[in-house]
């Protein structure tokens, strides 16, 4: 059976001097920057002359935004608003060394919430089942820990 892609990414990485990398997205003018930096780079013994976030941490960024994106659509489907600063999600990934790999071991997510005070069930409910929607989370399931906890502030 043959699926019919939704999307397909397309990506193009210029290596530059190690361990730097640009990244361009299809798309998209401007490059991202892979590179290493604190205990990456420790672990690696480089030093680079300009440091950049490491993959590792745009993997954890890429699961917060899909996260704090999937729980801000599960609390508007309750009638609650996200926007503007309501929602926070604040995110550690915990690198971890595996037979000499470095690996995201877990996710520790955190949310901050600013919600009615009549919607305190409703935002419980979300916080229990966004995870589920979320493409990253469920891409990432069985490899990457998650931990939720959070923060409500009735408003």
């Amino acid at each position: 059976m043959t699926i019919d892609p939704i999307e397909t990414t397309k990506i193009t990485i210029i290596q530059d001097e190690r361990p730097n990398r640009r990244v361009y997205i299809e798309g998209f003018e401007k490059p991202l920057h892979f590179g290493v930096h604190g205990g990456v780079k420790e672990f690696y013994g480089v030093e680079p002359k300009e440091e950049y976030p490491s993959t590792l941490d745009h993997i954890v960024s890429a699961a917060g935004g899909w996260l704090t994106g999937t729980l801000a659509g599960a609390l508007e489907a309750r009638k609650i608003s996200t926007f503007p600063d309501k929602l926070k999600g604040h995110f550690e990934g915990v690198i971890e060394e595996e037979k000499g790999i470095l690996k995201i071991t877990r996710i520790r997510c955190h949310y901050e919430l600013k919600i009615p005070t009549d919607k305190l069930k409703e935002a419980k409910r979300a916080l229990d089942v966004f995870e589920q929607g979320c493409p990253v989370a469920q891409t990432l399931k069985g490899c990457i820990e998650f931990e939720h906890s959070w923060e409500i502030e009735e408003i």
